[in-house]
Parts: structure tokens; sequence; C-alpha cells
């Protein structure tokens, strides 16, 4: 039973009718916290004495910061069980499992017919790379679209990104003073 020797912690609503509040207390004495579920009554006891520690903008705010908090909880919550059962990986992250992936996905028998689609997937990634989709090289661009296989697409894709090194390097070194 909440008295009002406890202290008040916090309240939020706890339902989408805004019709239930869940308030916690602590006992000074014995530092134990109490949970109390409130009924949003005028007249009610329990919700005018709340209202003397809170009010209903607060209320509501604090609602609302719950929910995104809970919403922050859960989605952390998913990834890193995704991250331990090798659902997804950090590429900011030394994962070695990932760099196996890779290695074995480019360098495994390759089926063109069966893993069309993995081809498909593998090179629409590659040209959303920004020193892919700015290269100016057609005929290399070109190669990588007709590419049968992911080593291929892959080879097509370094090469792609040296010529645009060699090019902005090239124009970053000449000056229209240079004579040969």
């Amino acid at each position: 039973m909440i008295t009002e020797q406890h202290e008040f912690l916090s309240a939020n609503f706890i339902n989408d009718a805004r019709t239930t509040v869940s308030a916690l207390w602590m006992d000074p004495e014995t530092k134990e916290i109490a949970e109390e579920v409130i009924e949003v009554k005028e007249g009610d006891a329990a919700w005018e004495y709340l209202l003397k520690h809170i009010t209903i903008d607060k209320l509501h705010e604090a609602t609302w910061e719950e929910i995104n908090s809970q919403k922050q909880i859960f989605a952390d919550t998913v990834i890193r069980i995704a991250k331990d059962q090798g659902m997804v990986y950090d590429i900011d992250s030394a994962n070695t499992e990932m760099y196996k992936i890779i290695a074995s996905s480019l360098f495994a028998p390759f089926d063109p017919v069966a893993e069309k689609e993995k081809l498909f997937f593998y090179k629409l990634q590659l040209f959303e790379l920004d020193a892919i989709k700015n290269a100016t090289n057609r005929s290399l661009k070109s190669k990588l679209r007709k590419s049968t296989s992911l080593i291929d697409a892959t080879k097509y894709a370094i090469e792609l990104v040296e010529s645009t090194l060699e090019t902005t390097t090239i124009e970053e070194t000449s000056s229209p003073l240079d004579v040969d």
C-alpha cells in the first residue's frame, strides 16, 4: 500500500487509451520500490494523489520517453541477437566470420543459372558504391553489367575503382602549365 511516506519516482501511461498509469514509489526506510497501477478516473483517491506529484503533461511526456526507450532497447536487443547468431555483420568491426563468408562466396564454385539472383544483387550493390557509380569508364561499366560470375563482377569493379583513382591522381598532379 502506497502511503504519504513513499517517495514518488516516476509514472507513465501503460495503455493506448491512456486510462491506466503505472507509478513507481520508493519506501524511504527500506528503499523498496513499489509499482502501483492506477486507473485514470476523476475522484479516485490514487489518481488524485498521483496528480499531486506529476502533471498530466509530464505524464504524457514520461510516457513518450518510456515508449522510445523501450523501442531502443528492443532494437538493440534484436541487433545483438542477430549479430550473435551470425545473421547480421558489422562491417566496421573486425569480424572474422564476415570475411570468411565474403571469401567463400567469391571463390566457391558458381552456378550462373542457380545463382543468377545472387549475382544480380551483388552487381546491384556494386553499382551503389560511389566509386563505381561515379566512374566514367563506360567500357568497364558495361563489362561489369555483363559479368557472369561473382569473380568477374569483382574483377571489373576493382578495375573501375582503380581507373577512377588513376584518373583522379593524374588530374590532381597535372597542371595546365606542364609541358611534355
